[in-house]
């Protein structure tokens, strides 16, 4: 049987549609969005509709529509655009003007026409190991080695949402920005057609490198559907390691780590108002043959933004954190130790011959942030991305039986620590400049203004710049300074780091 042209295409693409997933999706499904589309459809004229596939409508890039070779409007997918009857051009995409998907559509009066998705979504979150959102870039490669050009984590508390990518169907490297696409430090995903791939990206902050690129998991039962603006995600998690090694003598030394982590992110986004909701309980022990179990790591904290925007640049925001403690801690002698131990009140207790010292018992320190002012976007350009927070912001420090050591003098000494409380004005700058493809810095400065004294003022400034030398040498010149309320000092970290890429 011979197939006309175009009836061979029209089998073509109905195959491709009939393979989107549309349960992948966060947004309805097409027709469903085209029969709450607001847009009404004018005498003469004919209406194009191309789907959004994620949630909010915006996220995904622009599409434009060309007749004639000459571009006559555009407009965000998820939204009907009447036009003129006749044929046009239709871009989309993401990456430069010559890497933007195109299809000829024909418009008919009266009708509308319903563009099925045959090409791929990607959405990235970046993230460290706490699960919180950071700004952290990266950059996308093609199977040929063509970047498709840079993207970027968020800052959560500013509001901000993840972009989606809208690329062809195949098979994509993600590597760190200024990396090149022959390193073998990237990271591949299978893009199919119709179908949303979501994607964690796991960023080290100690050594500045991607550790790991996992699926996201997504229950379908809540995917946000259609106008739905609430997303909740609970996951509980944990490990386990086991470690024999052989002494010089030929016994065997074990020892284990165990670890577990329960998290809920719960998330209200829509044009005007963004709420964020984290909470993370984290918690860990180490044993070692011949020892007792010890705690290792222990943090409980919980994270709440809230936004209402004026505008897409600006609006003001509400922001509380807590953390604390769960179980207490200790501190160890391996022989008996006096220990001198002052209290708040100027009390001064001698222990004598203890092997365990109790610091801190459970749910101390108790730490509170909260703030509310104004949060803007100054710049968001690829070369210069500046956002400004400024407001009224608070920090109290609830110390209850909590003790500093001084191991190091004879008889060890113990120190109360005494609850703080401080509140003012409060400032957060957010700056990453992209100076060239391979070199960028990135700076973030937070201030608590408590008093006209600079010397109650505590405030964080963490600096990055990062170049790369070559396709697989990078320097990372690092340079923080801290003054903390705990701390009334200044603290400074620098570090020049040259990397690797690439291994011989």
């Amino acid at each position: 049987m011979v197939r006309t042209p175009l009836v061979g295409a029209f089998l073509l693409a109905l195959a491709m549609a009939a393979a989107a997933d549309e349960s992948t999706w966060s947004a309805a499904s097409p027709h469903a969005q085209l029969a709450r589309d607001p847009a009404l459809l004018p005498k003469g004229k004919g209406m194009l509709f191309i789907p959004t596939m994620t949630l909010p409508i915006g996220n995904e890039p622009k599409f434009q529509v060309f007749r004639d070779g000459r571009e006559v409007r555009s407009a965000s997918p998820g939204r009907g655009l009447p036009l003129d009857p006749g044929m046009y051009q239709i871009r989309f995409g993401s990456g430069n003007l010559s890497q933007l998907i195109r299809k000829d559509v024909p418009i008919f009066e009266g009708e509308t026409t319903l563009l099925k998705p045959t090409w791929s979504a990607l959405v990235i979150d970046v993230i460290d190991r706490t699960r919180t959102s950071v700004n952290e870039s990266y950059e996308i490669f093609d199977e040929s080695g063509e970047s498709y050009g840079p993207g970027f984590g968020i800052e959560e508390e500013r509001g901000e949402r993840v972009r989606t990518w809208i690329l062809p169907p195949g098979v994509y490297s993600v590597v760190r920005l200024g990396g090149s696409f022959a390193t073998i430090d990237k990271f591949s995903v299978q893009l199919l057609p119709g179908v949303v791939t979501r994607r964690n990206l796991v960023y080290d902050s100690e050594s500045g490198e991607f550790t790991s690129f996992y699926q996201r998991p997504v229950l379908h039962a809540l995917v946000p559907r259609a106008t739905d603006a609430l997303l909740a995600q609970t996951e509980v998690s944990g490990s386990v390691r086991v470690n024999t090694s052989q002494k010089t003598a030929g016994d065997n030394l074990t020892s284990a780590n165990l670890v577990f982590q329960l998290f809920n992110h719960t998330r209200y986004n829509t044009d005007r108002h963004f709420a964020s909701l984290r909470l993370l309980v984290e918690q860990g022990a180490n044993w070692q043959e011949d020892h007792e179990l010890q705690k290792g790591i222990d943090r409980a904290e919980g994270r709440a933004t809230y936004i209402f925007r004026l505008s897409p640049r600006i609006g003001p925001y509400l922001r509380g954190v807590v953390s604390s403690n769960v179980f207490p801690s200790e501190t160890r002698f391996r022989i008996p130790r006096d220990v001198i131990r002052t209290s708040r009140s100027g009390r001064v207790d001698t222990l004598r011959g203890i092997t365990i010292l109790t610091t801190a018992p459970s749910f101390s320190p108790i730490t509170f942030r909260e703030g509310i002012g104004i949060n803007s976007r100054v710049f968001r350009y690829f070369a210069l991305n500046t956002d400004l927070r400024l407001g009224v912001g608070s920090l109290q420090e609830l110390y209850k039986d909590f003790y500093e050591i001084s191991a190091s003098s004879k008889p060890v000494r113990a120190t109360e620590f005494k609850s703080s409380s401080t509140s003012g004005v409060e400032a957060l700058v957010i700056l990453d400049a992209r100076l060239s493809r391979l070199v960028s810095l990135d700076s973030e400065f937070d201030i608590l203004l408590s008093s006209r004294d600079s010397q109650e003022w505590f405030f964080t400034w963490e600096n990055r710049l990062r170049i790369a030398l070559t396709s697989f040498i990078n320097l990372d010149i690092i340079a923080d300074l801290e003054r903390t309320q705990g701390l009334r000092r200044l603290a400074s970290r620098e570090q020049v780091l040259l990397r690797f890429s690439r291994l011989f």
